[in-house]
């Protein structure tokens, strides 16, 4: 669901790349690759869903706990997983897309896979329960990513394309997917931004994002970004400086500041620094530090924001017990962490065993990923 904004591997642009790179280790926080695991089985990328979360092993294969009432852990059937399943014929996966209902990976050769359930390969029809399938019409992506109801593609030429149950994201409106241009791709919900070769963004889908009642959400002021994030209602840019900026909706303190009702057309800076990757879940969001230390702010009433409480929303405050952070994965009301070690520590609701420790216990604080 929630893209992780990865730095240090740098996102692929539209420079005619024949196809993704293979797996990459982890990167550090300071922005220098770790150092590949002894193991190629390892995890080296993490995605979370709503209430699922999928690993990416450095040899391919991915696996995938939590909710699998519509097949989205690929492993054949619709039981829950409290702890790491494999998904059954994926071998070559290079990164993943997770939406509320299913998961997508992005193959070797710039072909896209998924699996479970809704509208997840690009011809409109509803399917349910599915293995592993091939999208069409998707061919030499560069990048993937996915939200509630949508996955979006970066293509070479810098096209974005997006399907799944919004149909293409694209309503009647001031603003559509790039045609060319994009660097980047974020889906939420119901939208999608990309940021595009000129540091700047744009952002598509269900209004006010579709740029016909508050066009400056479609495209906000904001320049010289570095990665892109969104939300279920907002988004944010980690810029060069190492700062972030987040705009739309901040009910549940989703934008770093005090809890409103209004929708912020205008990018909010988020009080945190040395920011090397940023990544939003339904109505939370969190930041890897340059010491690998996390950050993270909004809803908690699941305990999703890590530090030990469960309750009302919170600002931004550091993550309880985890350290050398290389990235971070977040669904609705859970939240997992990938180290430069690769190892993976996950927190929030465990309803459906997305915490993936092997019991359904909440978890307000960390704990480790039960391989």
């Amino acid at each position: 669901m929630r893209r992780l904004a990865w730095l240090a591997i740098p996102v692929l642009t539209a420079c005619g790349a024949s196809a993704p790179p293979p797996p990459a280790a982890p990167t550090g926080a300071g922005g220098a690759q770790s150092q590949a695991p002894a193991d190629p089985a390892a995890p080296v990328h993490i995605e979370s869903g709503d209430f699922h979360t999928c690993a990416l092993r450095g040899d391919g294969t991915v696996r995938c706990w939590g909710r699998n009432s519509e097949g989205q852990l690929g492993d054949g059937s619709t039981e829950n997983r409290a702890t790491p399943v494999v998904v059954a014929g994926v071998k070559d996966a290079r990164e993943l897309a997770l939406a509320a209902n299913g998961s997508c990976a992005l193959l070797g050769d710039g072909s896209v896979t998924c699996w479970g359930s809704g509208k997840l390969w690009g011809d409109g029809a509803e399917r349910s329960k599915v293995a592993p399938t091939r999208v069409s019409g998707v061919e030499g992506a560069l990048q993937i990513d996915g939200g509630g109801l949508l996955v979006c593609a970066l293509l070479r030429g810098g096209k974005v394309k997006c399907w799944g149950d919004e149909g293409d994201a694209q309503p009647q409106g001031a603003s559509r997917p790039p045609e060319s241009g994009a660097a980047e791709v974020s889906a939420g919900a119901a939208h999608a931004c990309a940021r595009m070769t000129d540091g700047t963004v744009q952002c598509w889908g269900d209004a006010p994002w579709n740029g016909v009642g508050t066009p400056s959400l479609a495209r906000p002021r904001v320049a010289g970004i570095r990665s892109i994030t969104t939300g279920d209602d907002m988004a944010c840019a980690l810029l060069g400086s190492g700062s972030v900026s987040c705009w739309g909706r901040n009910d549940q303190q989703e934008l770093g500041r005090a809890q409103d009702n209004d929708w912020h057309a205008d990018p909010m800076p988020v009080p945190v620094d040395r920011v090397v990757a940023v990544t939003a879940g339904e109505a939370h969001a969190c930041a890897v530090r340059d010491d690998g230390s996390v950050t993270c702010w909004g809803s908690n009433g699941d305990g999703e924001l890590g530090r030990g409480t469960q309750g009302p929303p919170e600002l931004p405050g550091a993550v309880t017990g985890v350290s050398g952070v290389a990235e971070v994965a977040l669904g609705a009301d859970h939240g997992c962490a990938l180290g430069r070690d690769h190892v993976i520590s996950c927190w929030g609701s465990n309803a459906v065993g997305q915490v993936g420790d092997g019991t359904k216990e909440r978890r307000t604080t960390p704990v480790r990923v039960a391989w």
